[in-house]
């Protein structure tokens, strides 16, 4: 952790008011977004936010609470000059678009008044930057921005990763899988659909054969989208505090336009597999947990009646245990086993 201590330090050290403004270096900001600009230094600060967030982490794994508090402290001056920047109380998050200091290809639309961006929704939402009470707003901003787009997505390189997960989390997960479904520019469809085998650079890399400067064909950016196909359409994902698949995060998101989904991955512990379909407003589920492994599976207060394991309601399968209600969700221990659900969607 030494490196990772010197670079935060030196962030530190040239922005005392905990917005990272100074020594970003070349600012390639958000690599070939479609639509508007996000400002440099909110993407700059949501980031640094980040990496105080993971040096936490990994200080609490290490077992060093006096590096752990520094890094929480650090976090929170971070989030507080963010918020004080950036956000507004009415979920506005944004930002006045400094010059370029990168020609990354990107059309600059510059603006000296804010501009909100849907990558600057993404960050600030999955980043934790934003008060509890304002998350909700600004998850249906971001939604608004991505309407207003003609239903289509309008991040680049550091907003797309995390696209889909922070819409699935505030509550847009019929968003989210309209844009993975989309077959137009720009989209993950429109590669498959104009003839791509491999993740390109650009949204758009069939029309830009005249640039081959940066327009890569084999590009890893946009391939993040399989990370939420993993953990929130198959629902297998894992736990910070039990890595490793020891405990497996099970948070199917069903979808009657996909219709069915198959996944396996084969873990240390052994296959993990999830599997559904669905026939009409009925979805069946089909999970193997394997040895030596347990899942843990939240289920919403919307759900919980329609849920179903062997044909019980769960709360009377003596399969699975119940182990708290947080969150809005009643969450079940799912011990090694091979299960069938039952769901029934709503209309």
């Amino acid at each position: 952790m030494d490196f990772e201590k010197k670079y935060l330090a030196e962030i530190a050290s040239k922005n005392p008011n905990h917005l990272w403004q100074n020594g970003f270096g070349a600012a390639f900001g958000d690599w070939l977004t479609p639509t508007i600009t996000t400002p440099e230094d909110l993407l700059a600060t949501a980031y640094w936010a980040y990496d105080a967030t993971l040096m936490r982490q990994m200080a609490l794994f290490a077992g060093k609470p006096g590096e752990e508090k520094k890094y929480a402290d650090l976090f929170e001056k971070i989030r507080r000059a963010f918020n004080r920047a950036f956000v507004r109380e009415d979920g506005f998050v944004g930002g006045v678009p400094p010059p370029p200091v990168f020609a990354s290809g990107t059309e600059k639309k510059l603006s000296d008044k804010p501009v909100e961006t849907q990558t600057g929704y993404v960050l600030a939402l999955h980043m934790n930057l934003l008060d509890e009470h304002l998350r909700r707003m600004a998850g249906q901003r971001l939604a608004d921005r991505i309407a207003a787009n003609d239903g289509q997505l309008g991040t680049g390189f550091l907003g797309t990763p995390y696209l889909l997960a922070t819409l699935t989390d505030t509550g847009h997960v019929d968003v989210a899988y309209r844009l993975l479904e989309s077959t137009k520019y720009p989209s993950w469809g429109y590669l498959v659909v104009h003839g791509a085998t491999t993740m390109w650079e650009r949204w758009n890399g069939d029309q830009m054969r005249g640039d081959p400067s940066m327009n890569s064909y084999n590009h890893y950016a946009y391939g993040a989208v399989a990370d939420w196909i993993y953990r929130y359409a198959a629902g297998i994902d894992t736990l910070p505090a039990d890595p490793g698949f020891h405990t497996i995060l099970l948070q199917p998101n069903f979808d009657r336009r996909l219709g069915s989904l198959d996944f396996s991955y084969q873990s240390v512990y052994g296959t993990i597999r999830s599997a559904w379909t669905i026939s009409g407003d009925l979805v069946s589920w089909n999970l193997t947990v394997p040895p030596n492994t347990k899942g843990e599976l939240p289920v919403s207060a919307d759900h919980i009646g329609s849920f179903k394991l062997d044909g019980k309601p769960l709360a009377q399968s003596g399969r699975i245990h119940f182990l708290r209600q947080a969150d809005g969700n009643a969450w079940y221990q799912v011990p090694a086993g091979k299960y069938e659900f039952t769901a029934t969607l709503a209309k």
